[in-house]
């Protein structure tokens, strides 16, 4: 691996490490842009230009323009500090120990079972085209992707809703002192 990715897989685990770390819910979602965009060019690294193209377009362009829409209509605030008492951390740092030991090791053994032969052998040629993905996409996998543009499509319902709902309780309420309507 070059030295372009080394630095864009530190950018992608830092930014990873902010979507997680960060309180504030809009400086997660710009942390989560930043490691789509550093995605995008690891993709673009190792030769999948398309995906590295779709990565940005549909991810870091659509999806997160939706994501920080919904959460400047909630108006979310910052998340209320709370202390964890150090029986929690610890047990919380022994379970991540845990379930990473458990899950490293099947992972490193099927690894090292592959050499770079036998994927570029199994590899088609039109494996990773337009062409080939259009075809799976609207194909074999088109009620799923349909289902997952009904899931947005709800999330954005539910949000506008949630904040209609709020800026509705704040105004004088039916039969209020201000007459009749």
């Amino acid at each position: 691996m070059s030295f372009i990715g080394f630095v864009l897989s530190a950018v992608a685990v830092a930014s990873a490490l902010g979507v997680v770390i960060f309180r504030n819910p809009l400086t997660s979602a710009f942390s989560l842009i930043i490691n789509l965009l550093a995605m995008a060019g690891l993709y673009a690294a190792m030769g999948a230009h398309f995906l590295a193209v779709t990565q940005v377009v549909v991810y870091a362009g659509a999806i997160m323009v939706l994501v920080l829409f919904v959460l400047m209509l909630l108006n979310l605030k910052f998340e209320s500090k709370r202390r964890f008492g150090i029986f929690r951390t610890a047990v919380a740092v022994a379970a991540g120990v845990l379930m990473f030991a458990t899950i490293v090791p099947p992972i490193m053994a099927h690894f090292d079972t592959l050499s770079t032969f036998t994927l570029s052998e199994n590899m088609t040629k039109s494996e990773g085209s337009v062409k080939a993905i259009g075809t799976e996409l609207y194909g074999r996998y088109m009620v799923q992707f349909e289902l997952s543009s009904l899931v947005l499509l709800i999330g954005v319902v539910g949000a506008v809703m949630l904040a209609k709902r709020k800026t509705s309780q704040i105004g004088p309420r039916d039969g209020a002192a201000g007459g009749a309507q």
